[in-house]
């Protein structure tokens, strides 16, 4: 063997001990499996997020019972994109698209399990908006109005659960349905729940041009212009005061009855019906997880090309409503899963659908948190009263309702 050849021998032998030593190279990845959410827009940060949300319940009017398999009624299945931008350092840009998939909707009647609410699509966001550090924000599209939610801050963390209960009044479409004594022959007379009690909360989402101002001291003002000539603004607060969480907000809105989610539940159907709004909640949670919410709110509702003078026809057109609730809870964390929260409400409201009627709901709920999977589980208890004045029934007397039972649970997953 040559001296050439042992030197290039060693040196092969050297290279080859060096490799195994050396790390080894770190291997390219492979974009398209990446785990992220591409944008063609490239100074565009994209989000996608959504839930699935799901109730079982059953049921009981007084005279018969039905369990239904559907959506939760306080929280809906949706699937929604996120998008954020810088226009400059104090200025961006965000978009936000929402949709409901919702399967089995919670207002399908129980005696209908494949009509037209079985299942159904909705656009709750179409938003642009615009984002400046000391000017606040200007929502452009549809969305959340100024007031939406304002007659349900709460810091119990069940909000998954209320269906039915407390503040939140879905019953799955059941009816109070007269008794035998005060039954019409073979016909009863029923009434929705659903209609006969509210919490007057503001205009939902809608398309509007909405401003929020800066948060100052824990307080911001919120205002909007919405479709129909309608108008509504609102005063927030969230913030801390000796220690214990707080969250309220007052509100006023006007304008045509459609645009009020409270509207349909008051029996408005004049096209010329007009309708005002003022209401407001606050919530307070102490150090130790023990906290109470409530809420009131008034309606006024009217149509201007007529002078009411207390006949029975006009007054289904022109009258007032008010509502207020109460709720005490509790949260703590027993388990490594998460929070567990117990919360008792009761909801009481007058004249919504006919001047005299008293609709009560009382709402018990627990529910346990999932943290590691955003997961909410939840059962809870409903009971449901109504008092009128109308005339009816057996002799022309006043008319008699059964009271309404419901047990509820279900799931929130959230990805």
């Amino acid at each position: 063997m040559t001296k050439l050849n042992k030197a290039l021998m060693a040196t092969t032998a050297i290279a080859f001990a060096a490799g195994l030593s050396m790390p080894a190279a770190a291997k390219k990845k492979d974009p398209s499996k990446a785990p992220k959410v591409v944008s063609s827009g490239k100074k565009m940060k994209l989000k996608l997020y959504g839930q699935i949300a799901r109730t079982a319940s059953y049921t009981d009017n007084g005279v018969a019972g039905g369990f239904a398999n559907s959506e939760n009624g306080n929280t809906s299945t949706r699937m929604g994109i996120k998008a954020a931008g810088k226009i400059n350092n104090d200025l961006k840009l965000k978009l936000r698209y929402e949709f409901n998939f919702r399967a089995a909707h919670e207002n399908r009647p129980l005696q209908a399990q494949n009509d037209g609410l079985d299942n159904d699509f909705d656009i709750r966001w179409a938003d642009i908006q615009f984002h400046h550090k000391r000017f606040g924000t200007v929502y452009f599209g549809r969305g959340n109005g100024p007031g939406n939610s304002s007659s349900q801050t709460d810091l119990s963390g069940t909000s998954t659960g209320q269906k039915g209960g407390g503040e939140h009044w879905e019953f799955q479409q059941a009816r109070f349905l007269e008794t035998d004594s005060s039954a019409n022959g073979a016909t009863r007379q029923n009434q929705r729940v659903d209609q006969s009690s509210t919490n007057l909360d503001a205009t939902s989402r809608s398309s509007r041009i909405r401003y929020d101002s800066p948060s100052i001291m824990g307080f911001q003002l919120r205002g909007g212009v919405i479709d129909q000539s309608g108008y509504e603004f609102a005063l927030w607060y969230k913030g801390k005061v000796a220690g214990m969480k707080i969250k309220g907000a007052v509100n006023h809105s006007h304008g045509n009855g459609g645009l009020f989610p409270g509207s349909e539940r008051a029996g408005i159907t004049a096209a010329n019906t007009e309708l005002s709004v003022t209401n407001g909640s606050i919530s307070v949670q102490s150090p130790w997880g023990l906290g109470v919410s409530g809420a009131a709110g008034v309606s006024e509702r009217h149509r201007p090309d007529v002078d009411f003078d207390g006949t029975a026809a006009l007054e289904l057109r022109s009258k007032t409503a008010h509502f207020w609730w109460a709720a005490i809870w509790y949260r703590a964390k027993f388990f490594e899963l998460g929070e567990t929260r117990f919360k008792y409400g009761f909801n009481q409201t007058h004249d919504n659908v006919n001047e005299g009627d008293i609709a009560e709901t009382h709402g018990f709920t627990i529910v346990q948190q999932i943290k590691s999977t955003g997961t909410d589980a939840y059962v809870g208890y409903r009971h449901a009263s109504l008092e009128t004045d109308q005339v009816g029934g057996t002799a022309n007397a006043d008319e008699d309702f059964n009271d309404i039972n419901m047990f509820t649970m279900g799931f929130r997953a959230r990805f």
